[in-house]
């Protein structure tokens, strides 16, 4: 539509300047008004006729009186030096002069609009005597606009209420066996050592499926109900470490970040970036269990080594200014990983939270980052209480505490170890331990580096 709108204006333009060539050389508001009132007839023989008419026989003429005439059309018509002969209605188009004919899009008001501009050649001496300016606010186009647009939102709002009630429906079919499973349970629920199991449905669909999947729920409910306990105080565990961080951030903040950009850039940064570990970190601890997860819903993620370990490496810094930690950096740039970004984080701050936990009176961790061809090694070393050697092979065995009491008194509760593992298991890579009782444990972890297939 656009493009007859063009049409139509380059049709009144030539139209325009067809007629008012004819004469004298010069053109003055008076020719011009003569001219351009559909009461004034004249022919030159000597010009194009396509726009010119006698007396009721040139319809062409009639219909360029017409256009000129269309709402939104604006029809000025200026002396070589740029002074306004003539104007249909008024406009606020500026007029530049233009040695050939020329249109372009304006702005009429905030709406797109069309304005032209052609030189006006004398038919005596092909001299410019004159320019005409057409300008079209598109009044049809943004009507059509508006009817489509409001089409569009009509049939959008019937197919919505049309949706509704057919979803309506449908639920109301679909929620009536689920009814019946929601009884069955209630029956359960009353009793959770019972074993009561739902009857599978021989539709084999989406209800069959769901009961099956319910009765496997049940079974590993029963299999696990003794640990659930120690399963609420692991989400608190793993909270509390960002949570820490977020404070000390904000504590920095209050104190020198209203003044220092930087700090206030960094601290913010930090923090966001926490809230949006513990968002994911509340769903993913229930899912952890399974090691095929990772495979599933991350087997495509790249983390930087070296930019999530300095990140770790200075939130510990700053949230445990009472321990020296020392990183030693011999990755030669930037190595991806094929890990999700949080799980990388997650398995650091597992592995950092334990080396301050159990640290006795040398408060010193070292953490060491290298690679080979194929892998990078991590490696987390403190100097404290050490693990007994009947001890090392259980410390990944999800729940296991070495002591109890003295795991309770530190916030242990046995499942961090197994979660890091579990981790680095789904994504090809492994962790191993090393230590000496009282003198300190090393742990070591090794991930694929990814490197692009060429």
């Amino acid at each position: 539509m656009i493009s007859q709108e063009n049409s139509n204006v380059n049709d009144i333009m030539s139209g325009v300047a067809a007629k008012l060539k004819v004469g004298s050389s010069n053109l003055t508001k008076e020719t011009v008004k003569n001219s351009l009132t559909p009461n004034y007839y004249e022919i030159d023989s000597t010009v194009d006729n396509r726009f010119l008419m006698t007396e009721g026989l040139d319809t062409t003429a009639d219909a360029l009186f017409s256009k000129i005439n269309e709402i939104g059309i604006v029809v000025a018509v200026f002396d070589p030096s740029g002074s306004k002969l003539y104007e249909s209605r008024p406009s606020h188009a500026t007029f530049e002069k233009k040695p050939k004919p020329e249109i372009k899009e304006i702005k009429i008001n905030g709406a797109r609009g069309l304005s032209g501009v052609t030189p006006i050649m004398s038919s005596q001496n092909q001299n410019i005597i004159g320019y005409v300016q057409v300008t079209n606010n598109l009044t049809r186009y943004h009507e059509m606009s508006n009817t489509v647009l409001l089409a569009m939102l009509l049939m959008g709002f019937l197919a919505l209420v049309v949706s509704g009630v057919l979803g309506y429906l449908l639920a109301i079919n679909f929620l009536r066996p689920i009814k019946q499973m929601t009884q069955t349970m209630n029956d359960v629920r009353k009793d959770t050592q019972s074993d009561s199991r739902m009857i599978v449905p021989d539709s084999n669909d989406e209800l069959s499926h769901l009961t099956e999947l319910f009765n496997d729920m049940l079974d590993k409910m029963q299999k696990y109900i003794e640990q659930q306990k120690q399963f609420v105080e692991d989400v608190s565990h793993e909270l509390r470490t960002p949570v820490a961080i977020m404070e000390g951030h904000l504590k920095l903040l209050d104190r020198w970040g209203k003044e220092d950009p930087e700090i206030l850039e960094e601290s913010l940064t930090a923090s966001l970036q926490e809230i949006e570990r513990m968002k994911s970190l509340v769903q993913e601890m229930l899912d952890l269990s399974r090691a095929e997860q990772v495979d599933i819903h991350y087997k495509h993620e790249l983390t930087d080594v070296k930019n999530i370990i300095n990140q770790v490496f200075n939130n510990f810094s700053m949230i445990h200014p009472d321990f020296v930690f020392n990183l030693d950096d011999d990755l030669a740039g930037n190595v991806m990983v094929q890990i999700y970004r949080n799980h990388f984080e997650q398995i650091l701050i597992i592995l950092l939270d334990n080396a301050v936990k159990y640290s006795t009176n040398r408060k010193e961790i070292h953490i060491s980052v290298a690679e080979d061809l194929y892998d990078i090694q991590i490696a987390i070393q403190d100097f404290g209480e050490g693990i007994a050697p009947e001890d090392l092979q259980k410390i990944f065995n999800r729940f296991y505490r070495i002591d109890k009491a003295r795991s309770r008194e530190k916030g242990g509760n046995g499942l961090g170890l197994a979660i890091a593992k579990e981790l680095l298991d789904g994504y090809q890579g492994n962790i191993t331990v090393e230590s000496v009782l009282d003198f300190g444990t090393i742990f070591r972890i090794r991930l694929p580096i990814y490197r692009e297939e060429k």
